[in-house]
């Protein structure tokens, strides 16, 4: 890391997602999920790692796991924080004023997140990795700050946060350790109560290599998903948070397929997907009870509502129990794609839906259509006892195994990024009988990831670079309430991070970095208008976000003395504060 050099580390007072500054620039993070460490600048353009999980089948990768890691922060404060581990300070900025202060924190102040809690306070957490402690800042009403520090384990570069901001979990997550040696289990965590000033902390061990981290919405209980289980730590224990138990996920614990796993808010149960397997598990928590439902095939992607009432699970290739559909024709393109291209990070995958193939061989047979996809929603708990709750939905003709909800559980989007397609299914899950209703757009580049908008009316979806454009990068704003083509936006960089307002604001900002051209840029996106203002980033952005009291995106970058550009969401201009140690000013 260079002298001065800010990382990405900015994090909203308040906000529920959680920033790490561990990301590296070439490569992706796999999603993290809810109370897990969300990286703050995670890398989707050309030449970035792919992330998500372990090969596929068939000559088909598994579906890629990104839309949490971009998953936007909200605030409930107008400060953004953010920390330069060179200088061991941290710097808190007013979205409104643009006033700028630094305050001392321990060494080498890194990974740093928001805190929910009082109206009247805005509170931020620092990991410091050089003096393996952490340092909580608390903004009052007035502005005037105090700090706080508590003993952390050595090694943490990640953080989850409880809803009610009453606990804090420092953990090491091993994907962001260069060679580890396969003796690390990163097992040490440190519980924070933050409800004591200063914090007291206490240091437990958990499970091998843990992955994700759930805190339940009751601040009872923390759930690691580890390589031999879920390790349950009980928060309220007379004698302070200790390892309660372990528990399973499965009936054969000594077998390690890649999983994915996803507590309920309130603890009750975990649910259990496994590349190649057509089994969804229930894992009742409390028992340890395992009940398994089967799907018409490999489940590649599995996401639950907020409220954890209701799971929808994606079935890329019906009939098949080993996730395999190599040779499988690409919906998005006439000719199809290959595995191999499909992988291609400098996305020289699809054409968009022009007949390349057929140009060079206008006599070739047509291609076979493309097979159906199935969904399936499964009430939680109840389908487990009573399979008949279970609906299905058939794709046809499409291609898609991963799936993003809406926050109200009433939009699902569906789409794969396994292989290079351009389709998007939007699907209207409160439809009187079953799901029933749904169609396909075609955006003309390859889906990379999608997320949909507060108000469920719209979508953002971060494509590819498609095969014969000149651009290297896009991403389109899809609307999903009305029946309306998609605004399709090229970029003259690849996309790298999307930010979305929450409700009611219906704007988002999408981000862009290329640092062999040098070109920067940030998006402004107007829905249901459809409109999109580029504005240009003097420097490498790293990490975006909202800050919706002030009514105003950020979006840092790279800088020796530290810079922000403030993007005002209803008149599109832009300030950049840049300078934060030197004395901050404002530069348009």
């Amino acid at each position: 890391m260079g002298v001065g050099k800010f990382v990405g580390l900015l994090c909203v007072a308040g906000m529920l997602a959680h920033c790490s500054g561990q990301e590296s620039l070439d490569s992706a993070k796999t999603a993290p999920g809810a109370g897990g460490s969300a990286g703050a600048a995670p890398c989707i353009g050309a030449g970035c790692g792919t992330g998500g999980g372990s090969a596929g089948t068939g000559g088909v990768p598994p579906e890629k796991e990104l839309e949490s890691s971009f998953r936007s922060p909200v605030a409930t404060g107008r400060y953004v924080w953010t920390a330069n581990p060179d200088s061991s300070r941290v710097a808190r900025v007013d979205a409104k004023s643009f006033d700028a202060r630094t305050f001392e924190a321990g060494f080498a102040p890194t990974h740093l997140v928001g805190l929910p809690g009082p109206s009247d306070e805005d509170r931020a957490l620092v990991i410091n990795v050089g003096s393996h402690d952490a340092s909580l800042f608390i903004a009052d009403a007035k502005g005037d700050v105090t700090v706080h520090s508590a003993a952390l384990h050595q090694g943490a570069n990640a953080w989850a946060v409880s809803a009610s901001g009453k606990w804090a979990i420092a953990w090491t997550d091993y994907t962001q350790v260069k060679n580890a040696d396969i003796t690390e289990g990163f097992q040490d965590v440190t519980v924070l109560d933050l409800n004591a000033l200063p914090p007291v902390s206490t240091r437990l061990s958990v499970g091998y290599r843990p992955s994700r981290v759930f805190i339940s919405a009751d601040d009872k209980q923390a759930f690691f998903v580890t390589e031999p289980g879920l390790s349950v730590v009980a928060l309220d224990s007379s004698l302070g948070p200790l390892v309660d138990r372990d528990v399973p996920m499965s009936d054969n614990p000594l077998s390690q397929p890649a999983r994915d796993v996803t507590v309920t808010p309130d603890g009750a149960y975990a649910l259990v997907r496994r590349n190649g397997s057509a089994d969804v598990t229930l894992v009742e928590l409390a028992s340890g009870t395992l009940k398994n439902i089967t799907l018409s095939g490999a489940v590649t992607d599995i996401d639950l509502t907020e409220d954890g009432s209701l799971a929808i699970a994606v079935v890329r290739a019906p009939g098949d129990l080993t996730g395999a559909d190599a040779g499988v024709p690409d919906a998005g393109s006439d000719a199809g794609v290959s595995a191999d291209a499909a992988g291609d990070a400098e996305g020289d995958a699809m054409d968009g839906g022009s007949n390349d193939a057929e140009a060079a061989a206008p006599d070739a047979a047509p291609p076979a259509p493309a097979p159906d996809s199935e969904m399936f929603a499964l009430p939680i708990p109840g389908v487990f006892s009573d399979p008949g709750q279970m609906q299905s939905q058939v794709i046809a003709g499409q291609v898609a195994g991963s799936v993003a909800l809406g926050e109200s559980g009433n939009v699902a989007v569906l789409f794969t990024n396994a292989t290079a397609n351009d389709h998007l299914t939007l699907v209207d899950l409160k439809s009187g009988a079953g799901f029933l209703s749904y169609r396909t757009v075609s955006l003309k580049a390859p889906v990379l990831a999608a997320f949909v908008a507060a108000d469920d009316a719209h979508a953002i979806a971060l494509l590819q670079p498609a095969a014969g454009s000149s651009k290297p990068g896009a991403f389109s704003i899809v609307p999903i309430a009305k029946d309306l083509p998609p605004k399709i936006q090229g970029t003259d960089a690849p996309t790298f991070t999307v930010s979305i307002a929450p409700a009611p604001s219906t704007r988002a900002i999408v981000t862009t970095r290329n640092d062999t051209t040098k070109v920067y840029a940030t998006y402004v996106t107007r829905m249901p208008e459809l409109q999109v203002d580029r504005i240009s980033l003097a420097s490498p952005p790293l990490a975006s976000g909202m800050v919706p009291s002030a009514g105003v995106a950020f979006v840092a970058q790279e800088h020796p003395e530290g810079r922000i550009t403030f993007v005002n969401l209803e008149k599109g201009d832009a300030r950049t504060l840049t300078g934060f140690e030197l004395g901050a000013k404002v530069v348009d």
